[in-house]
């Protein structure tokens, strides 16, 4: 009934499980020889601390996020709850993710000193790159976007269609490569612009102050994101199975 509290004794297997799989997940993630998604998102999460704000894109960015980021805010020393986490939702989640990110920056406020964040991917930015283009009267607030960008639809290669039997139509139906120039594009409409290639790099990046609306880009490859997922898998199972052994 309401109120009642979980036994100890289940409640403590769970938690043993969960960090189980977090420790073998983060075991995949540091072994990786190149960037990733989930490794992204870590690093990200890890730098979101109290009062401050992080927005998820949709597709893979909100889901990257529940893989590898734990509670948003709970990577790092500060708790998940003082955290603020907005998303959209539905089924065109993906339309003004840019334009929802400076609105929900500018309303939030949060520490003087860092800027909020938003994790989106290639697609979702190019959805409203316009998102952008800010009057010079209008306000601006103190928001590192961080773009993961493998240009295309990375997430589908991790559904039916992503198979190795489906390859001849994939890319031009679901990878739908596009190959723009983010740093151009981010230099068309006066953005600030910075590129991360190691994950050393991007935790630099986010840890400076905030000054504005800036673009970070990471660059990966989803050509190996079907086989990262099933590594992850692999490895999730064997430790919380070994866990079970030995305390069954």
């Amino acid at each position: 009934g309401a109120g009642r509290r979980a036994p100890d004794a289940w409640l403590a297997a769970w938690v043993g499980a969960g960090a189980a799989a977090a420790a073998a997940l983060d075991s995949v993630l540091d072994a990786e020889p190149a960037m990733c998604g989930p490794a992204v998102a870590r690093a990200v999460a890890a730098s979101v601390g109290p009062g401050r704000l992080l927005f998820a894109g949709s597709s893979s960015s909100i889901r990257d996020l529940d893989l590898a980021g734990g509670p948003p805010g709970h990577q790092g020393d500060h708790p998940a709850g003082q955290v603020t986490v907005l998303a959209n939702r539905g089924l065109s989640g993906i339309d003004g993710a840019v334009s929802t990110a400076i609105g929900a920056a500018l309303a939030h406020g949060g520490n003087e000193d860092r800027a909020s964040v938003a994790l989106l991917g290639d697609l979702a930015f190019l959805h409203d790159a316009t998102g952008l283009v800010i009057g010079p009267d209008e306000p601006r607030p103190d928001l590192t976007i961080v773009v993961v960008n493998d240009d295309g639809g990375g997430l589908f290669q991790l559904l039916e269609q992503g198979a190795p039997e489906h390859a001849p139509a994939f890319e031009r139906v679901f990878g739908t490569p596009h190959g723009v120039d983010l740093a151009a594009l981010c230099a068309a409409t006066g953005t600030p612009y910075a590129l991360a290639g190691t994950d050393d790099e991007l935790t630099a990046l986010l840890e400076r102050p905030g000054d504005g609306i800036c673009v970070i880009e990471v660059p990966i490859t989803r050509t190996d994101r079907r086989a990262l997922h099933e590594r992850i898998r692999t490895a999730v199972a064997a430790a919380v199975d070994a866990l079970a052994g030995s305390t069954s």
